[in-house]
């Protein structure tokens, strides 16, 4: 009996011994998070994630609104004020990716500018020109879904044109 209750007890304690618990760290950016401001391209981000396993993967930017405002110049280079428009729960065009080894690489994710509007509609005659001034992202996100599922997200708050330049997340 003490044999078989010894040979029991080392057995569980080899067992217990040699599992060995597999963890993963699970989605995750790895690295900043790198965009771009710019009155002709909008908000452009790149980065790196990780722990996605090897399923399509799909990257886009959302805003809870994006306020835009212009003026107008006409052929003397005389300015007057244009008007602003306001465009709500903006999304941007998705960009897919097929992770290797569980990661992607993102670049030329994109919130774009919205379309100037005519300047007929918002200057004194159509002979003006209508020029982007400012523009106003509110609530910004970087979506990482597989499946149409959000499986990582990066909320990049507001973010305002100008200044252009780069900014780091």
């Amino acid at each position: 009996m003490r044999r078989v209750l010894a040979t029991a007890l080392l057995t569980l304690v080899a067992s217990a011994a040699g599992t060995v618990t597999a963890t993963a760290q699970g989605e995750h950016f790895i690295g900043a998070i790198t965009c771009t401001k710019s009155l002709t391209s909008g908000l452009t981000c790149s980065g790196k994630a990780a722990g996605l396993g090897n399923r399509p993967t799909a990257a886009f930017l959302t805003a809870d609104s994006v306020q835009a405002e212009y003026i107008c110049v006409n052929r003397g280079g005389n300015t007057a004020p244009g008007q602003g428009t306001e465009f709500n729960t903006v999304v941007g065009p998705t960009r897919n990716f097929n992770p290797r080894n569980g990661q992607i690489t993102f670049n030329n994710v994109n919130l774009p500018i919205p379309d100037a509007p005519s300047s007929r509609d918002v200057c004194p005659n159509g002979n003006w020109t209508v020029n982007l001034t400012r523009v106003e992202y509110d609530n910004v996100v970087l979506h990482i879904q597989q499946g149409g599922t959000d499986i990582l997200f990066k909320n990049l708050g507001d973010i305002v044109i100008p200044p252009e330049g780069t900014v780091v997340f």
